[in-house]
């Protein structure tokens, strides 16, 4: 019971962080506005988090897990390899196109990792993302809709490309289409190897 209560009052607090952010960027997210939001003590903020900091990386890892839980349910769907990339392309995109104020703050705000940090949120939510787009890429090749490809630089081009569009969406308040660059990266995979 103690940790379900556990749980429920991080997630508030996450919850309330997300909320600051998303209204005011990072000048409002301080423990003294979480608190206030969620009419409580800082010490009791104290209670479940080290910090501010803290509370940012449990944003950075839920917000990072829900979005690989969306792609793995798309990578374990049916249909094209083809097909599921491209869902997954619009999934990341349409995600942090509606998140874009807490997104934005976000990756200003969370220190990058240090070196050999394998916890780092960015590090741990990355290497799943890769694997997910990976195990796409081999249900591709298995289908014989890809040729053989690496797929570790075609996973890292992928994402690289996705990271790429939201940026541009980001930095001129656009929302661009990810499809088009999707099918010409598939195209020149399959072209490439034929």
């Amino acid at each position: 019971m103690r940790e379900m209560m556990t749980e429920s009052v991080r997630h508030d607090v996450c919850a309330a962080g997300i909320a600051l952010l998303c209204e005011g960027g990072w000048e409002a997210f301080t423990t003294e506005n979480i608190a206030k939001r969620l009419n409580v003590s800082r010490g009791v903020l104290y209670n479940y988090f080290k910090d501010k900091n803290d509370i940012l990386y449990a944003i950075a890892r839920a917000s990072i897990n829900e979005l690989c839980d969306k792609l793995d349910e798309i990578a374990s769907g049916g249909g094209s390899a083809s097909g599921r990339l491209a869902e997954m392309a619009c999934c990341i995109v349409d995600t942090f196109n509606q998140k874009r104020k807490y997104h934005r703050a976000i990756m200003e705000n969370v220190p990058p990792p240090k070196a050999k940090d394998s916890t780092h949120p960015a590090i741990v939510g990355g290497m799943r993302r890769q694997a997910i787009v990976e195990r796409v890429f081999r249900d591709g090749i298995a289908s014989g809709e890809f040729r053989s490809i690496d797929l570790s630089a075609a996973g890292i081009l992928f994402n690289g490309a996705i990271h790429h569009i939201c940026m541009i969406n980001d930095i001129g308040d656009t929302s661009i289409d990810p499809g088009p660059t999707v099918q010409l990266f598939l195209r020149s995979i399959q072209t490439n190897h034929e």
